[in-house]
């Protein structure tokens, strides 16, 4: 059990809260349900659901002592009286619990605040106080929800990472972010140019699943099919630092459809954008043909991926670079974006 210590001693005393929930990536709806609920009792028990429970969400939803960790860093930094357990179970203390007063639930969650109550009343205990807090609404008008943000469409602040409205004009990269973007944006496996497998071994035995890998550029794609793995999603142009490469005739993916972008040299267009998004969305593996040059498209692919999710690309000259993709790899993108300028219009 986690104790902390309020900022400000509360009015209110003796009044003990419930708060239970999964506490994936916590963000803003998480936020406001604590708040709330916090504002109704003297202490407030939050029971956070075992691993057991959350692996039922998917494989993505974070350890249980990293969600304890995120949510123990934030209600410290708010003041909230309150302490953290884990929950093994989806009614938890709250049927029997004597000294308890007020349960926080969403609209999703009520019925099951009402069955608290129905067996409370059986066991001759006096019924809790239900608190709905309103779900948090996103920038499109949708419920967040941590599933929202594991399948890589929201920020936990309720934010899109990428819209069709960042490419009303052709983003242009500034010499700013030449030197930012020579660092791998993820882990570097170092090998010889003229033996791309050893860097592609070596990145492949890091890996539990290969089933979904998303690679970019023309070396990397190659080396994987020849290693019998297909891509989930393969960018490809032909070229290798800038420079038509005749091995990329080889490239014969078994895909179940082809995307088209045309997309100039330092920049990233609407064209680009639109296929990242078509071939994330397909049902099966894709390759997209890009007319131009395809290296700044796993900033793209990266803000539109879920979490968890691999991309490769080739490092010319070292080797290649892994990055499954996180909250950190998303800001980071997003922000590389961000500094992109806008140019004439699509």
């Amino acid at each position: 059990m986690i104790q902390f210590t309020p900022a400000l001693p509360r009015a209110m005393s003796d009044r003990i809260g419930l708060l239970g929930g999964t506490f994936d990536r916590l963000h803003a709806g998480h936020h406001r349900l604590i708040k709330e609920v916090a504002e109704h009792c003297d202490h407030l028990e939050i029971h956070v659901t075992s691993d057991d429970m959350a692996s039922e969400k998917g494989v993505q939803v974070l350890p249980y002592d990293q969600r304890v960790e995120s949510l123990a860093a934030h209600i410290e930094q708010t003041g909230v009286q309150g302490s953290i357990h884990m929950l093994e179970n989806s009614l938890g203390p709250a049927p029997h619990r004597e000294d308890c007063v007020v349960i926080g639930c969403t609209s999703e969650t009520f019925n099951g605040c009402e069955i608290i109550n129905e067996m409370r009343l059986k066991a001759e205990l006096e019924p809790l106080e239900i608190l709905v807090v309103e779900h948090f609404i996103d920038e499109i008008g949708e419920v967040l929800s941590s599933s929202r943000i594991r399948n890589g469409v929201v920020s936990p602040s309720g934010n899109l990472w990428i819209r069709a409205s960042d490419f009303d004009t052709v983003r242009q990269m500034p010499s700013v972010l030449d030197e930012e973007l020579k660092e791998p944006l993820g882990t570097l496996y170092k090998g010889p140019e003229n033996n791309p497998s050893i860097a592609l071994n070596s990145a492949l035995s890091s890996l539990d699943d290969k089933s979904a890998i998303i690679a970019v550029g023309d070396v990397t794609v190659l080396s994987l099919e020849e290693s019998g793995l297909i891509p989930r999603i393969a960018v490809i142009d032909g070229r290798t630092k800038r420079q038509e490469w005749s091995p990329a005739s080889r490239i014969n993916l078994s895909a179940s459809h082809r995307f088209q972008a045309v997309n100039p040299a330092g920049m990233l267009t609407r064209s680009m954008y639109e296929a990242c998004r078509d071939a994330m969305g397909w049902n099966g593996p894709t390759v997209i043909d890009v007319e131009g040059e395809e290296d700044l498209s796993p900033i793209l692919l990266i803000l539109l991926c879920p979490l968890g999710a691999v991309i490769m690309y080739g490092q010319p000259g070292e080797g290649l670079v892994v990055r499954r993709v996180d909250l950190a790899a998303k800001y980071r993108a997003r922000r590389f974006l961000d500094a992109f300028e806008s140019t004439e219009t699509n």
